[in-house]
């Protein structure tokens, strides 16, 4: 399967320049909490594997995009070599992440990663994969959106500006909107797009994302053997409590 973000040109680069991405204060958060091995599913340009490689850790990141993946061994290569040493990297789609005997002590899913599984089908079949490749006492992490009803109730198919005109390397600038085309209530998805303008031209990611309960999630990964050990509303792992912005899930095999 081709991902949407190779279908937009240097959309790696685009990636690591978008405000609202680099100011996402994640990155402290599973560096902390990774233990060695590591694997990320969905490690994009690298913007939490490289720091926690540079923490020590040896990682392996997994993703479907052939320009994320271009991007992350560019920013590789900017690295100290014990920390090049530390990373493999591969192109695979997360819904084919078997690693054979491959075990590790932390499996790690960042920037909801997991609601782009739209189906409880896949949703099983990832966790089921997880599960097969923790090592004793290993932890699945991850994190979804805590639902903003009034946000989804309120879409209008309007794009919405979230990142102004904006510099990159090259000397070129770019812009970014979004926009909630639909949401389908029974299935739990919004049918999102983010629009790129660089340069005069239009480009459009569209893409469906899951969201879910609180509930929900709980009796999902209990269904697929997993136990929550610890479930934040941010990531400085205050509470979740209604209005919290995340879910940030800790989970474990029973």
């Amino acid at each position: 399967m081709v991902s949407s973000y190779d279908a937009i040109p240097d959309f790696g680069l685009l990636y690591d320049h978008v405000p609202l991405y680099r100011e996402r204060t994640d990155v402290g958060f599973y560096v902390a909490e990774a233990k060695s091995p590591v694997l990320e599913l969905g490690c994009g340009t690298g913007r939490i594997l490289l720091p926690i490689a540079r923490a020590g850790h040896t990682i392996i990141g997994l993703d479907s995009s052939k320009q994320m993946l271009e991007r992350a061994r560019a920013n590789l290569a900017r690295e100290a070599p014990d920390v090049q040493r530390r990373v493999t990297l591969h192109q695979r789609d997360m819904h084919d992440c078997d690693l054979g005997a491959a075990k590790f002590a932390s499996i790690i899913a960042p920037f909801r990663v997991f609601q782009h599984l739209t189906t409880v089908d896949a949703q099983l079949r990832l966790l089921d994969t997880v599960a097969r490749h923790l090592a004793p006492q290993g932890q699945f992490i991850f994190d979804v959106f805590n639902p903003r009803f009034d946000i989804l109730v309120r879409h209008d198919g309007v794009e919405h500006e979230d990142t102004p005109d904006t510099s990159l390397p090259d000397g070129r600038t770019f812009r970014r909107a979004y926009r909630i085309a639909r949401v389908r209530w029974l299935d739990q998805v919004s049918e999102s797009e983010l629009i790129y303008y660089v340069e005069g031209k239009r480009y459009v990611q569209a893409f469906e994302m899951r969201w879910f309960l609180n509930a929900e999630l709980r009796h999902l990964l209990a269904r697929a053997g997993f136990r929550v050990a610890a479930m934040y509303g941010d990531f400085a792992r205050g509470p979740l409590v209604d209005g919290a912005p995340e879910q940030v899930v800790v989970a474990e095999i029973v």
